[in-house]
């Protein structure tokens, strides 16, 4: 038997788009690559997964990794905040899960009114005004308040100490049981290191790339839900 046989995990991961008009849009640098690859490592050890992923963001491929079949990865692609929020609150909320990774880089500000058409291209200058976005890793604590819940904090030239004061903080916020925190400036495509920051120890574990924190993430749910 796999440390998380039967066990069902729902991971966000990638971008979410704010659309200026109906051709442009804003976005950020998430690839959805980290929650792919804590989506692989959670099927290797026997779980369930929903991957709910940004368009055109990286996803799941499992036909070329053997032990995982196709029955354990369910994947919805969304698009905007908005749609993310209603597949949690309108299509998900009634079913079960064990554990919640939300990788997802969520858009903090989109654009609050926009266009039902393409913005002429000979402006010299466009103004746009942007709104605050609902916290997701709020809604989805309301909607499963039981469930073990891994969160991620990203900052910018950030050092280590100031990395994970704000990452405490944020643990306390969000009601999650662990926070990944980690910079901008440790991130490439072959390097990442991040610090796994939980209630449960002062001195947070360090990680130095994705598949030692995808690792680190579902060891952390192995030992919490096989309590």
């Amino acid at each position: 038997m796999f440390p998380l046989d039967r066990k069902k995990i729902l991971i966000t991961a990638g971008s979410t788009r704010g659309y200026l008009d109906v051709v442009r849009y804003i976005t950020n640098t998430s690839t959805g690559k980290l929650g792919t690859e804590i989506a692989l490592e959670a099927m290797r050890n026997g779980a369930i997964v929903t991957f709910l992923y940004g368009k055109d963001s990286l996803f799941p491929v499992i036909k070329n990794h053997t032990g995982i079949r196709s029955s354990q990865l369910k994947l919805i692609e969304i698009e905007t905040n908005n749609d993310l929020i209603k597949i949690l609150q309108k299509r998900l909320r009634d079913k079960r899960y064990d554990a919640i990774v939300h990788a997802m880089a969520i858009a903090d500000y989109v654009p609050a009114k926009p266009k039902s058409n393409k913005t002429p291209s000979g402006k010299k200058e466009l103004i746009v005004k942007l709104v605050q976005t609902p916290k997701v890793i709020s809604v989805i604590r309301n909607i499963w308040p039981g469930a073990l819940l891994v969160g991620f904090k990203l900052e910018v030239n950030k050092t280590k100490e100031e990395l994970i004061k704000i990452a405490r903080g944020f643990l306390k916020r969000s009601k999650a049981d662990l926070i990944i925190a980690n910079d901008c400036k440790n991130i490439s495509r072959s390097h990442h290191t991040a610090y796994m920051v939980s209630g449960d120890s002062d001195k947070p574990g360090t990680l130095k790339s994705k598949k030692e924190i995808a690792k680190g993430i579902i060891l952390y749910l192995e030992k919490g839900l096989n309590k």
